[in-house]
């Protein structure tokens, strides 16, 4: 069995539920499930999809932190551009080129706070709707059983 097919699978109830919804999202994924494998290899696609669905929420779980990519280069460069901009204003020849800087670097941070919010938020909800794959397939597996 392929691993894409699997991520198909995982892929199709992710976007259905972000449209419709828990119920029709599990609806459907159950009767492709069904449709598509029978017998032993029903239980080895479950098998696969909460290992792939457990894979995705350790990496998810780990790419949250917003120290652990590229945000943090960014406000590191941030903070020496606004440090070296404060030098600037501070000189009577380079004041003005400092203060349009400081402003730039202050747009720029508030924009990467946003960023980092909408991120953590997304990554919230795709750990979830992971988590929520997990359920179904372990609770379609002991009806099976």
């Amino acid at each position: 069995m392929d691993t894409t097919v699997i991520d198909e699978a995982i892929d199709k109830y992710v976007n259905e539920r972000m449209k419709t919804g828990k119920k029709s999202a599990t609806d459907r994924f159950i009767a492709y499930a069904y449709l598509k494998y029978a017998g032993d290899e029903l239980t080895e696609f479950l098998k696969k999809v909460r290992g792939l669905s457990r894979y995705y929420v350790d990496f998810l779980t780990l790419m949250e932190n917003p120290f652990k990519g590229p945000e943090l280069a960014w406000l590191a460069s941030m903070i020496t551009v606004g440090v070296v901009s404060c030098y600037m204003m501070g000189n009577e020849e380079t004041r003005t080129a400092g203060i349009f800087i400081f402003s730039g670097t202050l747009v720029h941070a508030f924009s990467l706070l946003r960023m980092v919010a909408k991120k953590w938020r997304e990554i919230g909800v795709m750990i979830a709707i992971y988590r929520e794959i997990i359920e179904i397939v372990e609770g379609e597996a002991k009806t099976l059983a």
